[in-house]
């Protein structure tokens, strides 16, 4: 959507003069400015490396540590406080969003225009309206399962898809230029309205936790030893239940309307399958239907995105099977970024290799014809 008018309440805020940059979003500074990060971790981190490899001066606030820690890894020019982020031209908040959401008021008053990286919107984004701010809400749908600014990586966002969230409150030009920035970051704006934002990510994000918490809760009540038989689709289907447990509380508790919404849904779902289950015919058409969607998904994350790919190898646990695929893969020009071992017993395991999108295909049918399976992990 576009935001269709720009007034506030009480009239027209002052502005500063800008230039247009060549996309129409307007640039700072001749293409750069001073940049406010609130919570430098994983994210608030990645934004200010992409940032300043951009030509931003970027200032970041967060606990002592962690600002020694961003500074290290070239993520902040300086350490400030949040008086001095004020200041800025464009701030970022990317801290939990409970703490955002206190925090917005204290930028009440201030000139600059704010975003955040927030999984959630609808909460965020009435707060920053409440306090009458530059506001434009965000979320990057880019992340890693580690966490802190020293895994932060000034590429972390490139091709990734980045919402934006803006109402009919929002100034157009405030809109462009938060769009312009998200740009700078290598990252692919797309504007959405911030409850079907919250609507999508119960159902691609936060449904799925809730659905590992609840997987592992039943197999953990079968008997003491049930998680010790569990395989490797178990293992996949449940990983992201040990995400961090105060972060996802925070995120769940933001997000509830639109988590319940999607939750009866699932059930109602689970229902029909359950009434379904002695009859094959259905059984067949709905897991036929999975597997469709499914390969379409993976079409989209490996054609589309642009971002690097997992692709999972199961292997024998022997000695020289790893080598023999990473030597094919080098052999043939295929540059693995990461790679990681998930073992299902002493017998099986899967290695696990990234690669960057455009290499999937050559890497999977080289897997073929030395006798490899292969599959793209979503």
């Amino acid at each position: 959507m576009e935001p269709r008018n720009g007034r506030q309440p009480g009239g027209e805020r002052p502005r500063r003069s800008r230039c247009l940059g060549p996309d129409g979003g307007r640039l700072l500074k001749n293409g750069a400015g001073r940049l406010g990060i609130f919570g430098v971790g994983l994210i608030g981190g990645s934004v200010g490396l992409a940032a300043r490899r951009a030509g931003w001066h970027v200032s970041g606030v967060d606990l002592p540590g962690s600002l020694a820690a961003a500074e290290a890894v070239g993520a902040i020019d300086r350490a400030a406080t949040l008086t001095e982020l004020r200041a800025s031209d464009v701030i970022v908040l990317a801290a939990p969003i409970s703490r955002i959401k206190e925090t917005l008021p204290r930028f009440s008053g201030s000139n600059a225009l704010i975003t955040d990286v927030a999984s959630t919107k609808g909460g965020i984004v009435a707060a920053a309206e409440a306090s009458g701010l530059r506001f434009v809400g965000g979320h990057p749908m880019a992340g890693s399962q580690l966490s802190g600014v020293a895994n932060a990586r000034a590429d972390l966002f490139t091709g990734a898809r980045y919402f934006l969230t803006p109402t009919d409150r929002t100034d157009p030009e405030d809109y462009r230029e938060v769009q312009s920035f998200v740009r700078t970051l290598g990252a692919v704006p797309t504007a959405v309205e911030p409850e079907k934002h919250d609507l999508l990510m119960a159902a691609l994000s936060h449904l799925p936790h809730m659905m590992a918490a609840a997987l592992l809760d039943v197999a953990a009540g079968i008997s003491p030893e049930a998680l010790s038989f569990a395989g490797p689709a178990f293992r996949d289907l449940t990983r992201v239940g040990a995400s961090n447990p105060e972060l996802w509380s925070d995120i769940l508790s933001e997000n509830s309307g639109a988590v319940q919404e999607v939750l009866e849904d699932f059930v109602k779902t689970l229902e029909e399958l359950g009434a379904e289950v002695e009859n094959r015919k259905s059984i067949t058409r709905r897991f036929s239907d999975a597997r469709e969607a499914y390969d379409t998904l993976g079409g989209i994350l490996v054609e589309k995105s642009g971002k690097n790919v997992d692709l999972a190898i199961p292997v024998e646990n022997r000695p020289g099977t790893f080598a023999e695929v990473t030597t094919l893969m080098g052999s043939n020009s295929i540059n693995i970024l990461d790679l990681y071992v998930r073992h299902s017993n002493t017998e099986r395991a899967a290695l696990v290799l990234t690669v960057d999108s455009e290499s999937v295909a050559p890497a999977r049918k080289l897997l073929g014809d030395s006798g490899f399976a292969s599959e793209v992990l979503g």
